[in-house]
C-alpha cells in the first residue's frame, strides 16, 4: 500500500532504463518444486483447529465497509497433504539458486561458519596405531587419497563457484554466499510513510535486514536522498536468516503509527509497533498468539491495511484503484489483516481491528505457503481481495464481499472467500506478490511482472493488455516490495524494491501511466 510521499531522485547511482541486467550471479533463496507440494485454494468452508477457538474473533456487522464480517468464524478448508519423508527436505534447485540455513547467531547470521567436529569423530581418527606408529603402507596409502581428494575438491569447488549450481550441502548455506557488507542476501523488504495526520507530503521509509541480521530502516527524504539504516535505526535482533518483513503505517488520533512484522529464529510472527509521540520500538499484541510458520528458508508473510486508506489521515496518495481519485476514504472499522506460511500447503489469516489489543485467528487457506500474499482492502465498497500463489505456480485472485446486508446468492456469495476468474500462470513459486495500482509478481523466466486487475467482485477480470515487465531483472526469489506514490509535477509514479545482487537493495522507478525504467541503490551502511 502506498502513502504520501513527495520524491525529487537525485541522479546519483542511476542507471540506464534500458538496459538489458545479465543473468544474476546467484539467488538468495530457491524455488520449490512444485511437484514436491501440490494444493489449491479452496472454497469449502470448515471450523477452524480447536486449539485456536479462544481466539475467534467477536462479530462485527460492517455494512457498505472495506472490513471484515466476523459474523462467519469459518476458514477455508486445509486439504493434508502427506510426503515422503525425503521429499520433506530442501527441493531440489536449480542452476543458480541457493538455500538459506537457519543458522543462528546472536544477530541471526552464521557466527561460525565451520564448527569443528564432535569429540568422538576425533577420537577415532586416532585408534588405527600399531605401537603408537601408523604403518607404513597406510601413510603411504593415505597420502595418495589425500592428493586425490584435494584435487577434485578443488576442481569441484572451482567448477560449482563458476557455474553457481550449488551452495548448499544438506541443506546448509556455503558461508561464501553470505554477505560480509550492506543488506543481508535474501533480506524481506517493507516500504512504509512517514507521513502525519495533518496530511502533506511525507517520508519513505524502507524496512531491511543488515548483513549482520538486524531488522533496520533506510529513510527517504523530501529532498530525494536516502539517509539511515546504521546501528541507531535497529528495529529487532533476533529475526531468521532472510525473514520476511511486512509493514503497515496509519494515522489516528493525531498519532502516526508503524507495525513491522517479521519472523524470528525460533520461526514466530513477529510485531514491533513505533509511532511519533514515543519514537521508540515495542513489542505488538500479535506475539502473544504465538503463531508458528514453518521452518523453512521460503515463508509467506504479509499485513494489510483494511478500511480507510490510511485512517483519519487527510493523505495526499497515489489514485485509489478504479476511481481515478486521490481522495482518502473514511471508515468506521479498520484494521489488519496478516497472512502467514503455517506450513507447506496452509497460508493462515489473523486480524486486528483498531484501539484493540487482540489480534484474532480467522481464516486459513490452502495455499502455497512458500509465496508472499497479496491484497487489496481499502478501497470504495464491500469487497475485500487476497492473491496468493497455489501450487500449480498460478496466483489465484479471490474476493469476499463484506456488505452483511445484502442477500447472498450462488453468483455473489456473502462473507465467504472466492476465487474469481482471474489466474496468472507460470510464477515462480516462491515469488514475493504485492499489490499498490499494480499487482506484482516474479514470474518463472525471473522478471518482475506488472498487472493490472479490474476489481469487481465476480467479474474481476486481467485487464492483459496493459500487463509491463521490469526490464533489469532481479535474483531469483528475491523478496520485493511496492509502492505507488505523488512527485511533485502533479503525477504519480511507481516505485519497487528488489535485490539485484546479494548485498544490496535496489529501487526501481516510473512514471505510473507510462515511460522508461529508472534503477538506483540504496545506501546500505557496511557497519
Amino acid at each position: 500500500m502506498a502513502e504520501s510521499i513527495s520524491t525529487m531522485h537525485s541522479p546519483g547511482n542511476t542507471h540506464s532504463s534500458v538496459h538489458e541486467s545479465p543473468a544474476p550471479v546467484y539467488s538468495p533463496l530457491y524455488s520449490v518444486d512444485p511437484d514436491q507440494e501440490r494444493g489449491i485454494p479452496s472454497g469449502k468452508d470448515t471450523k477452524l483447529a480447536t486449539n485456536y477457538a479462544s481466539y475467534n474473533h467477536p462479530d462485527i456487522q460492517s455494512p457498505g465497509l472495506e472490513s471484515v464480517d466476523y459474523s462467519h468464524s469459518g476458514g477455508l478448508e486445509v486439504v493434508p497433504q502427506q510426503y515422503p519423508q525425503h521429499q520433506q527436505q530442501y527441493a531440489n534447485q536449480g542452476q543458480g539458486q541457493y538455500a538459506y540455513p537457519q543458522e543462528k547467531g546472536q544477530y541471526g547470521y552464521a557466527e561460525n561458519a565451520q564448527p569443528s567436529p564432535p569429540m568422538e569423530e576425533q577420537q577415532k581418527r586416532h585408534k588405527k596405531v600399531i605401537c603408537g606408529c601408523i604403518p607404513l603402507w597406510l601413510l603411504i596409502g593415505a597420502i595418495v587419497f589425500i592428493s586425490i581428494l584435494a584435487l577434485a575438491l578443488g576442481l569441484g569447488i572451482g567448477l560449482g563457484l563458476k557455474k553457481h549450481s550449488s551452495g548448499v550441502s544438506d541443506g546448509q548455506l556455503n558461508p561464501a554466499f553470505m554477505s560480509k557488507v550492506g543488506a543481508f542476501n535474501g533480506t524481506g523488504i517493507a516500504i512504509a510513510s512517514y507521513s502525519f495526520s495533518q496530511g502533506g507530503y511525507g517520508v519513505l521509509n524502507a524496512y531491511f535486514q543488515h548483513h549482520t541480521g538486524q531488522l533496520r530502516k533506510l529513510q527517504l527524504n523530501t529532498d530525494g536522498s536516502w539517509t539511515g539504516g546504521d546501528a541507531t535505526t535497529i528495529i529487532a535482533t533476533d529475526a531468521r536468516n532472510a525473514t520476511p518483513i511486512s509493514a503497515v503505517a496509519y494515522a489516528m488520533d493525531s498519532i502516526a503509527t508503524w507495525h513491522i512484522f517479521y519472523i524470528d529464529q525460533n520461526n514466530l510472527v513477529k510485531e514491533r509497533i513505533s509511532d511519533n509521540v514515543t519514537n521508540s520500538w515495542r513489542d505488538g499484541p500479535i506475539n502473544q498468539l504465538s503463531l508458528k510458520a514453518m521452518d523453512h528458508p521460503n515463508v509467506g508473510l504479509q499485513a494489510c491495511w483494511y478500511g480507510s486508506f490510511y485512517g483519519s489521515a487527510n493523505y495526499t496518495h497515489s489514485p485509489v484503484p478504479g476511481t481515478g481519485s486521490n481522495d482518502t476514504a473514511k471508515d468506521s472499522v479498520i484494521g489488519m489483516h496478516l497472512w502467514y506460511g503455517r506450513d507447506a500447503t496452509t497460508q493462515e489469516e489473523v486480524n486486528w481491528t483498531y484501539n484493540t489489543t487482540q489480534w484474532y485467528v480467522q481464516d486459513e487457506f490452502t495455499a502455497n505457503g512458500h509465496a508472499g500474499v497479496g491484497c487489496y482492502s481499502w478501497g470504495p465498497g464491500s469487497v475485500s481481495y487476497v492473491m496468493m500463489v497455489n501450487l500449480n505456480n498460478q496466483v489465484n485472485v479471490m474476493w469476499k464481499d463484506l456488505n452483511a446486508s445484502v442477500a447472498s446468492t450462488t453468483q455473489h456469495p456473502v462473507g465467504v472467500w472466492t476465487n474469481s476468474s482471474a489466474v496468472i500462470p507460470n510464477v515462480m513459486s516462491n515469488t514475493s506478490l504485492g499489490y499498490t495500482n499494480y499487482f506484482y509478481v516474479q514470474q518463472a523466466d525471473g522478471a518482475i511482472a506488472g498487472h493490472n486487475i479490474s476489481f469487481d467482485a465476480e467479474r474481476t477480470q486481467l485487464m492483459t493488455a496493459q500487463m509491463f515487465t521490469i526490464p533489469q531483472k532481479p535474483l531469483a526469489g528475491s523478496h520485493f516490495s511496492v509502492t505507488a506514490v505523488p512527485n511533485k509535477s502533479g503525477g504519480d509514479q511507481l516505485m519497487v524494491f528488489n535485490q539485484d545482487n546479494g548485498t544490496d537493495i535496489t529501487e526501481n522507478l516510473r512514471d505510473i501511466s507510462s515511460g522508461q525504467w529508472s534503477y538506483s541503490s540504496l545506501p546500505v551502511p557496511n557497519v
